[in-house]
């Protein structure tokens, strides 16, 4: 198992196997999806494994709380009966068109009504993040809106511990739209369908509309959309649509974030074809973090990544990636307690510590002919940026000294970035961290990026 975290700069990779671009023929992209999916079948208990640790408390998934524990019991429950409900279809083929069809919209009937258990009582506008004593201290970012969606396998509870985890992280209120769940089997089926055809579901929908709400309310100079699994695929199509409808000078106020995405496509357009300006997207900032292990990932944003485009304009899965060399799938527990771990009283996000995901070198992934001149990275060797800290965590503010002169793609016999074709000229510094190259990072206990 790999011990090295990697970053890939957007739109690169190896050009080995070419995914199916997903404007291609819908069953076309079934059938490939359906390979992928059995290609990494082996990763799918990483879904769920590691059960242990748990470093954030109850708000991790899989802590023994009595409202997680039933969570899992229900979650057990529908596992055995959609799977075995998918291997009776075959058998049952015999019966009569209107029996089959009967025993089909009974189990689904059923299958919908336990699902309230996860799905019931969630707000139309959406599941904001607890305020208590110790956010109201928070400084205010009134000019920032905040927004999760989630992915499978989430309900209300699991949904309310995801922004609750992000909004003490960031030190921000957060805003979670419930991508409803059908139970782990039917969840990855629904998956399958949406990438192959597009399928926008109803939270797709709200969520659209949330986003583009805050988009246009007055006073809103950034739209963070952090989106996690299956969350990935809907916020994918999402993009599309916004790019659609959005002006130019109201795109540049989101970006977006990801964990673990299911995504087959990323949309970011370059905003105009002058070299000079080649690599000016229509969205500032996209961060996919994906553990190298997590079967949705692989899946996902690891499979769609690894190919480099044929042509420079050629609009594929837009995003700079960060690989975390372990497994797991769960946002709180295996995401953010790796990659963004709260301090010990859980109320803030500690400094990274030997051994954590932020501390690790990076190793770049880069074809030197395809390295963009991303302005995300680049401008680091000419800014300095403060980690912005405050209450508990206030002991641990400091001003960071960016690394100069790093991801150029030319190769040097110095000290440096290794990529595949040689290493990135950097030899003032050294190997940058992977804290150093993060965006997001910087957002951490209230903090802001300084470009």
């Amino acid at each position: 198992m790999s011990t090295t975290a990697r970053f890939v700069r957007s739109q690169e990779g190896k050009q080995t196997e070419r995914p199916l671009t997903y404007t291609g023929s819908p069953l076309l992209l079934f059938a490939s999806d359906i390979r992928l999916f059995f290609r990494n079948i082996l990763y799918l208990p990483f879904i769920f494994l590691p059960l242990y640790p748990w470093l954030s408390g109850p708000m991790d998934e899989l802590y023994p709380s009595p409202a997680n524990l039933t969570d899992i019991a229900f979650h057990c429950v529908l596992f055995v009966a959609q799977l075995g409900f998918l291997t009776s279809l075959p058998f049952l083929i015999y019966l009569p068109v209107w029996l089959y069809l009967l025993y089909i919209a009974t189990v689904l009937g059923l299958n919908a009504l336990v699902c309230l258990h996860f799905n019931k009582g969630i707000p139309e506008g959406g599941l904001k993040s607890t305020e208590d004593e110790y956010s109201r201290q928070w400084a205010p970012h009134d000019d920032e809106y905040w927004i999760f969606l989630n992915g499978i396998c989430v309900g209300r509870n699991w949904l309310q511990s995801n922004i609750d985890r992000l909004s003490r992280g960031f030190h921000r209120p957060v805003v979670g739209v419930h991508n409803t769940t059908n139970g782990v089997v039917f969840d990855l089926v629904q998956c399958l369908v949406q990438r192959a055809f597009l399928y926008a579901t109803s939270d797709i929908r709200d969520c659209y509309v949330l986003v583009k709400r805050a988009i246009y309310r007055p006073g809103i100079k950034k739209v963070v959309l952090i989106l996690h699994s299956q969350g990935g695929i809907e916020g994918g199509m999402m993009l599309d649509w916004l790019l659609d409808e959005i002006p130019q000078s109201l795109l540049q106020y989101l970006e977006v974030y990801t964990f673990g995405c299911l995504a087959n496509h990323f949309s970011n357009p370059s905003r105009d074809t002058a070299p000079k300006r080649i690599h000016e997207r229509a969205i500032s900032h996209i961060e996919h973090y994906a553990n190298a292990y997590d079967f949705a990932s692989r899946w996902g944003v690891l499979n769609f990544t690894r190919v480099r485009p044929e042509n420079r304009l050629e609009n594929r899965f837009m995003g700079r990636v960060f690989v975390n060399p372990r497994p797991g799938h769960q946002l709180n527990q295996h995401y953010l307690d790796s990659i963004f771990p709260l301090g010990p009283t859980r109320r803030f996000t500690r400094d990274p510590e030997k051994g954590d995901f932020m501390d690790m070198d990076a190793s770049v992934e880069a074809e030197n002919r395809w390295i963009e001149e991303d302005k995300q990275v680049s401008s680091l060797s000419s800014s300095r940026l403060t980690d912005g800290l405050e209450g508990e965590s206030n002991s641990g503010r400091r001003n960071v000294v960016p690394r100069g002169g790093m991801l150029r793609g030319t190769p040097t016999n110095n000290a440096g970035i290794h990529t595949r074709t040689g290493t990135c000229s950097n030899h003032n510094f050294g190997t940058p961290k992977m804290w150093e190259l993060s965006r997001l990072w910087q957002y951490r206990n209230g903090g802001r990026p300084s470009t």
